[in-house]
């Protein structure tokens, strides 16, 4: 059937359409609802249809420019609900690429579309890579695929987006580049990125990277670096399941943190009325779960063998909601024995870095059980460093608060003025060894004396009840707990701007059966599941001699949440 379409399209090619002068080349992209209809079918709403974006006109084949008359008919172009968030983006894009204003927008170079397959991403690159090529008569568009065999898909899907009568289609040279060139003369390309090095060659005005996760970061580099118009990369992406895709991961997380000039939609299946969500749902009984999540639904889950496998860059990084109640005074006076406005987990290692992770806990105030959340709200990481270094940068970068940074640092001790009700100061919760060596292991010079000749009173063991450090697999499996309950509720998180930390715990490796000590990541994840353990962990069973202190500790959980309700 593939083949027979491609024939009929390439023989009305060469039909008597394609020389008339003048040619309606317009498109309206609209969003539209879907029906289904009692026989299974479905079939666009166009009742309440809503117009995002006209662009184009009439078209003089003659004069190669536009005839100042208004296209008498214009091919629509449809998105469904699942695809409504990143279409609006995209027209508001076109708008202002057309005008060349841009203010009160954050102009970005590249736009990530990372879902499950059939959720409709790819569909929409396309609709804007047509929107694009007739708005900028001349212009060169490329899509590009991992190999010329999944490019297939694209070359269908545009044979059925472009009329007839608005183009031509040609296949050149022994890898078959394949080219659609409009009436307008713009040209859309259809490439193979298996050789990332011939990305390089040629302008390009817009692009489609598809199947994002299968390439590697390097032609997504040499596609971005090419884009020298100020046009966009478009990639779109299922999330990946292997090493060459992790670059996602990290287009994801810099997009989502406004790190970098990105920004990044998801695409859920179950948000595309075109497709049979029985079928889709049942595959749930076919796949494991990691599999289901990632290739179906579209989540972010752990390449390979990783200590934090709850986490979810969807679900795990996010910013608190500012109608969360932040009770960290009321949970520090409980657990720490005095109120602090915030927590900092602290690990202490010249090489690679001296790491702070600033902590704060919240109540949803839709829970009836009003269980404290954990959320790290910022980061320090000083490399090559020592403590000092390490409390400047802490006492200098502005205190985050849910609606803005302050100028005020953090600091470790109290003030006359601090509200008892609202205390600003900070809490430590430090490796254990610092109370016997400091970060460059030297005996005799210890990490806490540092801290306390700085003001920093409120110093605290990961353990309530020892002087030793958790076992670091207790730790992780106590922060993992945290990050996804078996419940499946949620109850860590870590805020958008904070990259590091999302890192550390998206990538920290196992390796013989146990996390790797000497992973860049351990450090940052150390730090993290200190607080992680203080405040919700459990002291091994061998530790609770009497009766009354093991059931003490069973029912910590449930004395904090009391203290919420």
């Amino acid at each position: 059937m593939g083949r027979a379409r491609r024939s009929v399209g390439l023989l009305a090619d060469h039909t008597a359409g394609n020389t008339r002068r003048y040619v309606d080349l317009s498109v309206s992209l609209r969003v539209a609802d879907v029906d289904r209809l009692p026989d299974g079918s479905r079939r666009w709403r166009s009742e309440n249809e809503e117009e995002l974006l006209l662009v184009g006109g009439r078209w003089d084949r003659r004069e190669k420019a536009w005839s100042g008359a208004e296209a008498r008919t214009a091919r629509v172009l449809r998105v469904h609900r699942g695809q409504e968030a990143a279409a609006r983006w995209l027209a508001d894009w076109f708008r202002r690429y057309g005008t060349g204003d841009w203010s009160g927008f954050h102009r970005v170079f590249s736009a990530l579309l990372v879902g499950g397959r059939r959720s409709g991403k790819t569909h929409l690159s396309l609709v804007a890579l047509v929107v694009f090529a007739v708005m900028n008569p001349g212009t060169t568009i490329w899509a590009v695929s991992p190999t010329e065999d999944t490019g297939d898909e694209l070359d269908q899907a545009l044979l059925e987006l472009l009329p007839v009568d608005w183009r031509t289609r040609s296949a050149r040279g022994a890898n078959k580049v394949i080219t659609y060139r409009l009436a307008n003369r713009s040209r859309i390309i259809l490439r193979s990125g298996a050789r990332a090095g011939r990305l390089k060659a040629g302008k390009v005005d817009f692009a489609l990277l598809n199947e994002g996760q299968m390439h590697s970061r390097s032609a997504f580099t040499k596609l971005r670096s090419a884009l020298d118009t100020g046009g966009l990369v478009l990639i779109a992406a299922n999330p990946p399941d292997s090493p060459i895709g992790r670059w996602v991961e990290d287009q994801y997380t810099g997009a989502a943190s406004a790190t970098i000039d990105a920004v990044a939609f998801d695409f859920d299946p179950r948000g595309n009325p075109w497709i049979d969500q029985d079928v889709l749902l049942s595959l749930a009984k076919e796949e494991d779960e990691k599999t289901y999540q990632r290739e179906v639904l579209g989540l972010f889950t752990p390449i390979g063998d990783v200590v934090f496998h709850a986490w979810s860059d969807r679900d795990s990084l996010r910013d608190p909601p500012l109608d969360f109640i932040d009770v960290t005074a009321d949970v520090t006076k409980r657990e720490l024995g005095r109120a602090a406005g915030y927590v900092v987990g602290l690990d202490f290692q010249q090489t690679p870095a001296m790491v702070g992770i600033v902590c704060k806990f919240f109540v949803d105030p839709a829970d009836v059980e009003r269980e404290p959340l954990l959320w790290i709200v910022d980061e320090v990481v000083a490399e090559r460093a020592d403590e000092q270094d390490l409390l400047d940068e802490l006492e200098r970068l502005g205190r985050w608060t849910p609606t803005r940074r302050l100028e005020e640092g953090y600091r470790g001790w109290r003030e006359e003025g601090d509200a008892a009700e609202s205390p600003v100061h900070c809490a430590g919760v430090l490796d254990a060894s610092a109370w016997w060596q400091d970060g460059a292991h030297s005996r005799g010079r210890t990490s806490d004396r540092v801290f306390r000749a700085r003001r920093w009173s409120e110093l605290h063991r990961p353990q309530s009840e020892s002087n030793r450090n958790p076992d670091r697999i207790e730790r992780c499996k106590v922060t993992n707990a945290r990050l996804k309950a078996a419940s499946g509720r949620r109850r860590m998180f870590v805020a958008r701007h904070c990259v590091r930390t999302a890192e550390a715990l998206r990538k920290w490796e196992i390796r013989n059966g146990a996390p790797y000590s000497r992973s860049p990541f351990a450090h940052v994840a150390d730090a993290t599941s200190y607080v992680a353990y203080r405040f919700f962990g459990r002291p091994p069973l061998k530790r609770s001699k009497s009766e009354y202190r093991g059931a003490r500790h069973l029912t910590r959980a449930k004395e904090m949440k009391g203290v919420f309700r």
